[in-house]
């Protein structure tokens, strides 16, 4: 946006180069500020001031502006943009003298004052009572005609070169009434102006600001801030903002001795990742000091070091790719190695703190539950394929959709790969039942050592045993897909059998096995246009009548290839034994997308160590514990929002899902400062934690 000067007569703007400058704040040189626009525009007040009003640079005078500054543009050190205004300083340079002539005053007094305002030097205000005639100023440029009927002549100053110090060369010259000149289009500035009241017989009419005037209209705050509201930051230093500067801007910082204001030398002597310790000396003054680009951590950690670190592995990012694109952008950070050894001694032992905590809230609320717990389990391998390092059990209360425990275990404590989800179990079980917790149902896989386990150690203490619909639907899916090959009817009727296996675990809420068997071997007749049954348990379809638009399919011919196929299927005994335990209410669809988060915190393409992939697990396990529970997202109209996806399972099919609101990461901000509390309480403390994890 262009902002323009609004003195009356003068053309700059931002856009022309010129800096331009909010109204202020404070109210006395607020008032100061609109007198002086009320010298030309006779119209203006305090109700004219907007959001948009705006004084150029032209109109204040050197030592308007910070000495250091001031001192940093004119060896061209910095941009004149860059240069701040004093909290005290008004307006007092008339940059156009056409639009302002020299007012007429009734008596020489007045116009005596006016002229002595004028002059910027305490010697030529001595001087001006003394003399009849005024003497100008020589800027080169041809002088104005005066609108006064005596031989008044203009004091000129050149436009402010902030490239050197302004000079002002001082020549008498007379200037006759009336004598017309021409002007160059080239901009003057002249010296200051007073301050006038409406009143022009008043002694007082060149007093700067009148304290008694009030603004007609109240100002709103946002209306005062020059250019933009200061912005309030984070008392904690991960909370404070960091800027990106450069090298050579930086050095530029401390080129100016801040006591002389004379040229310093300056140098780096200390640079230790996003550390960086600068010295500066001054050889005419002899002023010298230290300066840091951030606080440091018990005498030996630079703050910001500590915050990389732990900012990159809180989030789940890789180090080295995260090291290695800040290296090429040629920021200062840290190495590898460092990285490592902050995540070894500091940030893992801040992880499993974390961990600890929420896990033990978990368990105090599920304490206050009845009826024991209900708990999905699975494992996870961290590799595809069965060449797996490490597996990691999880176990997710469903009720509540929390994950209650993770356990990693390497391949090299049991016999092989397969073994690792049993033993993982095994812990987790052990530290339920060291926390008092009763185990009252658990929903797997179909894996073979676990249920034999479970139904040797824990069906005896009240445990009931369930599998997930899914993993076996799955597996029935495939064998369908095998048969219809052969048979193309299958093909059709695959999505309904499919359907009636899950339709039989959730028509079933107490989970009766022999009800279960039951409704599943009735699959057999229907397909084949026999709905009565000679099982007790269901001894008919629970459908209608099927005719006209609800028949999409041709019955299955009792002793056809496709009934026998489809008979062999269904009746197989391992599969009868798994639908007599099919989970009727509670299935393991949350641990699914816990492991599928995983995949960001530790992708299976990469290799950790045993306590970077524990902490990694953790980290998963606080980003869905934290974002668990999440709400849908509503439009502006209050609505639901969904959204309609193809996953890969469904095989060109289509699913209808909420679109749940943006996921939170408020646990990565208190592990950044808890991880500042813990290093600066003790560092020694923190690291030897470590070892003990």
């Amino acid at each position: 946006m262009v902002y323009y000067c609004v003195c009356g007569g003068c053309k700059n703007s931002s856009k022309t180069g010129h800096r331009v400058h909010c109204f202020p704040k404070d109210k006395g040189i607020f008032r100061s500020w609109v007198q002086f626009v009320k010298i030309r525009r006779a119209d203006f007040s305090a109700s004219s001031v907007t959001a948009y009003s705006r004084i150029c640079s032209a109109h204040f005078k050197e030592e308007d502006y910070h000495s250091g500054d001031a001192k940093m543009v004119a060896l061209s050190l910095k941009s004149m943009r860059m240069a701040k205004l004093i909290p005290t300083a008004v307006p007092s340079v008339n940059a156009n003298l056409s639009a302002c002539p020299v007012p007429r005053s009734r008596d020489t007094v007045c116009r005596k004052r006016y002229i002595a305002t004028m002059m910027t030097d305490t010697s030529q205000q001595e001087t001006v009572d003394s003399v009849d005639t005024v003497e100008s100023v020589d800027t080169g440029d041809q002088p104005l005609p005066s609108s006064t009927s005596d031989a008044v002549t203009q004091c000129y100053l050149k436009p402010p070169r902030w490239s050197r110090a302004v000079q002002v060369n001082l020549k008498p010259k007379m200037v006759s009434v009336g004598t017309q000149t021409s002007f160059s289009p080239q901009t003057s500035t002249p010296l200051a102006s007073p301050e006038q009241t409406d009143d022009e017989d008043d002694d007082n009419a060149s007093v700067v600001s009148d304290l008694s005037w009030v603004p007609e209209e109240p100002m709103h705050e946002e209306d005062l801030f020059d250019e933009e509201p200061p912005y309030a930051c984070d008392p904690h230093h991960n909370g404070i903002d960091k800027f990106i500067v450069c090298q050579e801007e930086l050095m530029g910082l401390f080129a100016i001795c801040p006591a002389c204001c004379e040229r310093s030398d300056s140098s780096i002597v200390q640079q230790e990742g996003t550390f960086v310790k600068i010295k500066q000396v001054c050889a005419s003054c002899g002023y010298h000091r230290f300066w840091q680009n951030q606080p440091m951590l018990h005498r030996n950690m630079p703050t910001c070091n500590l915050l990389l670190s732990g900012a990159i592995h809180f989030t789940g990012c890789l180090a080295t790719q995260t090291l290695r694109m800040l290296t090429l952008f040629g920021l200062q950070c840290i190495s590898a190695s460092s990285f490592f050894r902050h995540q070894r001694r500091y940030t893992i032992p801040v992880i499993v703190q974390a961990w600890q905590n929420d896990q033990a809230k978990n368990f105090s609320d599920l304490r206050a539950m009845d009826g024991g717990l209900v708990l999905a389990g699975d494992c996870r391998s961290d590799s595809p394929g069965h060449c797996a390092k490490y597996g990691s059990y999880s176990l997710i209360e469903d009720r509540v959709n929390k994950v209650v425990d993770v356990q990693l275990v390497q391949m090299l404590e049991v016999p092989n790969s397969s073994w690792c989800e049993l033993e993982g179990l095994k812990r987790s079980v052990d530290l339920l039942r060291g926390k008092d917790l009763h185990l009252a149902t658990l929903i797997t896989d179909r894996h073979r050592q676990v249920a034999k386990w479970v139904r040797e150690e824990l069906s005896p203490e009240g445990t009931r045993h369930y599998f997930d619909v899914w993993h076996i639907a799955k597996s029935l899916g495939k064998a369908l897909d095998a048969a219809s090959k052969e048979c193309d009817q299958l093909q059709l009727w695959r999505p309904a059998i499919v359907n009636h296996l899950y339709w039989t675990a959730a028509s079933t809420p107490d989970g009766n096995p022999a009800v279960m068997e039951a409704k599943w071997r009735s699959l057999v007749n229907h397909i084949q246009d026999i709905h009565d049954h000679d099982t007790p348990a269901f001894s008919s379809c629970a459908h209608g009548p099927l005719d006209g638009d609800q028949r999409n399919k041709e019955w299955l011919d009792p002793g056809s290839l496709a009934a026998v196929k489809l008979e062999n299927i269904i009746m197989r005994t391992a599969l009868l034994k798994d639908v007599r335990q099919l989970s009727p209410q509670h299935q393991t669809f949350s641990l699914e997308a816990y492991h599928s988060l995983i995949l960001h915190f530790a992708p299976k393409h990469t290799g950790f160590s045993y306590l970077g992939m524990y902490s990694r697990l953790l980290l998963a396990a606080l980003h869905y514990n934290h974002n668990a529970n999440r709400e849908t997202a509503r439009r502006s109209d209050g609505t639901e929002k969904y959204c309609v996806r193809y996953p890969r399972f469904r095989k060109g099919a289509h699913v209808v899902l909420p679109i749940k609101e943006a996921a939170s990461y408020g646990y990565a901000t208190s592990l950044m400062k808890a991880l500042l509390e813990s290093y600066t309480n003790s560092p020694a403390a923190l690291r030897e934690t470590s070892p003990m994890i």
